[in-house]
């Protein structure tokens, strides 16, 4: 089954054979104070800082997944109330949580067909110490441009950004954050269960400032561990490894970021050309399309006959989500899918049209 799911998604094909080398080599049952693990973890992260072009220092965190790292951010981070900017299901989430961690913290929901940018003037930001934002919003396909400058915020305010559809296949402004958050079964392209959180000198001094140890998961228990190459808890050995392998394997992100555009146009002038379904993009503007999750919208029996076609040809699309279930379906555009997935994604929907 060839899965355009929005993730968990297509794997990369050469996973298989770094999982076997995992196996072969022992990695699989290395403790994590190890020297081993210590030297595959330092590793891991000098690739992530080389092939992604992450500032030398920011600091990477490996975690369970990007809504582990809501939870992390609200409890280490956030002093006394964060604002969360969003325009669906997995921002509206975000906000939720946050919440309940910190009751004084508060969300603004803009429309679907808008900018980050657009929303931003007229924002009252003045007590906010954490403004939250979702640059790509899975549930709808919307990508959003991060720009610290679009804000009338205290210098010492955090910018905290979900990117968990985009990190690692799109290159990302990481100097117009302090925390970036992300999971690994999307443009990552391996098995769910590891998440990354990426932070800056800025948020290290907030937590520092904070001091909250009250978490298993505080930054600043995550530090003390990361200082020595090792992780707070026993973490996904075979992920982080098989990570590593595919920094080592792939392209730098500046190629891969060309290449995804480069699907994202297929993906584009396919449904501009069909005539065979009645689906228009669920976002208008393209320049606030996702690349990496294109979302399509139609009356329901459609987006039924669309993914039974794929589904008789062994393809899996994504199904709508929340507000969208039942009148969108989502595609997935990440690294580890190639032009000849999208032409055999083509054939399978014209045949027999």
């Amino acid at each position: 089954m060839l899965s355009f799911y929005p993730g968990p998604s297509k794997v990369y094909p050469e996973v298989l054979g770094f999982i076997q080398e995992a196996f072969d080599e022992g990695m699989v049952s290395i403790n994590h104070r190890s020297p081993r693990f210590e030297k595959l973890l330092k590793a891991t992260l000098d690739s992530l800082h080389e092939q992604w072009n992450i500032p030398t220092d920011y600091t990477i965190y490996f975690i369970s997944s990007a809504t582990e790292a809501w939870e992390i951010v609200s409890q280490s981070l956030v002093e006394k109330k964060s604002m969360h900017l969003y325009n669906g299901a997995f921002g509206k989430k975000w906000a939720h949580y946050a919440r309940q961690i910190h009751p004084e913290s508060i969300s603004h929901e803009f429309d679907l067909q808008a900018s980050l940018h657009d929303i931003s003037t007229g924002l009252d930001l003045s007590d906010t110490d954490t403004l939250c934002l979702v640059q790509s919003e899975t549930s709808n396909g919307s990508g959003q441009q991060i720009k610290r400058s679009d804000y009338a915020i205290d210098p010492s305010c955090l910018i905290a950004v979900d990117a968990t559809s985009s990190m690692g296949g799109i290159l990302l402004p990481w100097l117009e954050a302090d925390v970036w958050l992300a999971s690994v079964q999307k443009c990552m392209g391996i098995p769910a269960g590891l998440g990354l959180l990426i932070c800056s000198p800025k948020a290290l001094a907030r937590a520092e400032k904070l001091q909250k140890r009250a978490h298993y998961n505080d930054i600043l228990l995550m530090e003390e561990n990361r200082k020595l190459f090792q992780t707070h808890y026993t973490p996904n050995v075979l992920s982080i490894f098989v990570l590593h392998k595919l920094t080592q394997f792939l392209p730098n992100l500046t190629q891969i970021h060309a290449q995804t555009l480069e699907k994202a146009k297929m993906l584009e002038d396919f449904w501009i050309s069909q005539t065979g379904f009645e689906l228009k993009f669920l976002i208008d503007n393209p320049a606030l399309r996702l690349p990496t999750v294109l979302a399509l919208q139609g009356n329901p029996a459609d987006i039924q006959r669309i993914k039974s076609k794929c589904f008789i040809s062994q393809i899996e699309l994504g199904n709508g989500y929340g507000t969208w279930k039942e009148n969108t379906v989502r595609i997935a555009n990440f690294p580890s899918h190639t032009p000849a997935d999208l032409e055999q994604l083509f054939n399978s929907l014209s045949h027999g049209l």
